[in-house]
């Protein structure tokens, strides 16, 4: 019987570690970190990893210095490209009374992909309701600014011991400089939106908002159109600023997409019939760097980048020298490297791991001592990426989304793997790029949208060529990537640049609309 009961407990004992496994407790990581502190100290000096690894050049990281400093100039150009990408130029701009407040796409969504999270260099203008523009395209509305937020910390007894301890910490306020938007393609969003006159035929209004999802592409939806005639045109924001007391009347016209229709075929459940929508002009999924919040007041009317106000993405605060202290995974497909420095330094997981300008990992995970770093060759490694064209630094660069790592190939190149988003408008760009022959040689730049990991970041070289068919997938092989055996940096400050000066900015224009 005491056999029996001595089994029982074991096993229960082994379930529980078993689940507390499955989603890690931050005190009994902390103390399983401090115990296996000698563990770790002898794995780093017994790994003979890095030996072969590093290789000595003489050269600083990135290469050499003249390397290093063409890089960076590359990534400011990027940087400015990207902000002046942001401003209209179809619409008639500056509006009158309006000051455009410039943000950063921080994180998008993963659960609710109709909100993103925007860093903006000043708060304090920006209202719930107020539109948000992404060059010509009406993107959507201010719907939280978090730090106005009333902010509560009641710990329980147990938090307040464990507090003391050390072994745990209070939530992390939200960041001051933060603000959600609601987009446009959000079930219950809405707005007034009207046909461009074309060919003499009568202006149709009609209401905007939603998705209307066919099998292969995503249209905006379309609301009690005016009428049921108009096949074609150009959408744009409609709100008369007497009639609306709204936000959205300052964003009236900026555009939405082009009018489609299509029709759907007959189904078990529904019968055949006839859809109208939107094709937008913007990948809402993953084509977000840099927007406007369009501000009600006086001053600024349109914001003027210049290349000296370009903060470098490595003179930015928040980087740190370290050394790769092993290189290897206990699984032999993966690629895996050990940092000697972790949470005692400020290093996060997430956290971006640098040969110069170049992306060489990510933190994967973070203790007391040291890190772990996802390399750029690790299999299934996600990226947020940029396509800018190798001549041409001051294009606007296409927004790839998400790329994913496949290893090295036969040549020790690094691959990756792109799917473009069903809204994705890369044939266009490939097109106006390529001068015919359809393929565009880029850099691939780190983008938007990953926590501690600034955009301007250097992935390598490639060629880019739209995929065969909707929804095909393109295979590239990145050259000049970053070696895991230079002299690295890792990140350990936030993940948003400094922003243009002041100082470098247009006052609105008696003629501004």
């Amino acid at each position: 019987m005491a056999t029996m009961r001595t089994r029982r407990l074991g096993w229960t004992i082994a379930a529980g570690a078993a689940l507390v496994s499955l989603r890690p407790v931050g005190p009994f990581e902390r103390v399983a970190d401090l115990a296996l502190v000698p563990a770790r100290v002898i794995g780093v000096l017994g790994a003979p990893s890095l030996l072969w690894a590093r290789g000595d050049t003489g050269e600083g990281a990135g290469g050499s210095p003249d390397a290093l400093a063409a890089e960076r100039e590359l990534s400011a150009q990027l940087e400015l490209a990207i902000l002046r990408s942001a401003e209209p130029t179809e619409v008639p701009w500056p509006i009158r009374g309006v000051v455009p407040i410039p943000g950063e796409v921080d994180v998008s969504e993963k659960v609710n992909r109709d909100r993103i999270s925007l860093r903006v260099s000043d708060p304090g203008p920006i209202e719930r309701g107020q539109a948000v523009v992404a060059g010509d395209v009406f993107v959507g509305t201010v719907e939280k600014i978090p730090v106005r937020e009333p902010y509560r910390d009641r710990p329980g007894l147990l938090e307040k011991i464990l507090r003391r301890m050390g072994l745990s910490s209070p939530p992390v306020p939200p960041p001051r400089d933060l603000v959600i938007v609601r987009m446009i393609t959000d079930p219950s969003a809405r707005v007034g939106a009207r046909i461009q006159e074309i060919d003499g035929q009568p202006e149709c209004r009609m209401v905007v908002g939603g998705l209307e999802r066919l099998d292969d592409r995503v249209w905006l939806a379309v609301h009690n159109p005016e009428s049921q005639n108009r096949f074609t045109g150009r959408v744009v924001v409609h709100e008369a600023a007497a009639a609306v007391d709204s936000a959205d009347s300052t964003a009236s016209g900026f555009l939405l997409g082009d009018l489609r229709r299509a029709t759907v075929a007959a189904t078990e459940r529904t019968p055949r019939r006839q859809v109208m929508g939107v094709d937008p002009l913007l990948d809402f999924e993953a084509g977000l760097n840099q927007v406007l919040v369009l501000t009600a007041g006086r001053g600024r009317g349109t914001v003027d980048p210049r290349r000296s106000d370009i903060v470098g993405v490595l003179e930015s605060t928040g980087w740190r020298h370290v050394d790769m202290a092993s290189l290897g995974d206990l699984c032999p497909w993966r690629s895996t490297g050990r940092l000697d420095v972790g949470r005692n330094v400020g290093v996060r997981a997430g956290a971006a791991v640098v040969d110069g300008v170049r992306l060489v990992g990510r933190v994967s995970r973070s203790d007391q001592i040291g890190a772990t770093v996802a390399l750029l060759d690790d299999p299934g490694f996600r990226v947020t990426a940029l396509a800018q064209p190798a001549g041409d630094p001051g294009a606007t660069p296409l927004v790839l989304g998400e790329l994913v790592s496949s290893g090295c190939n036969g040549r020790g190149q690094v691959t990756v793997r792109w799917r473009p988003a069903s809204g994705s408008r890369y044939g266009e760009w490939i097109e106006r790029h390529s001068e015919g022959g359809g393929e565009v040689e880029v850099l691939l730049w780190t983008g938007s949208g990953m926590r501690r990991v600034p955009r301007g970041l250097l992935l390598g070289r490639t060629s880019l060529q739209a995929p065969g068919e909707p929804g095909g997938e393109l295979v590239m092989a990145l050259e000049g990537s970053g070696d895991p055996g230079a002299k690295l940096q890792v990140r350990t400050g936030s993940s948003r640049l400094a922003r243009p000066a002041s100082g470098s900015v247009i006052h609105a224009a008696e003629g501004a609309r």
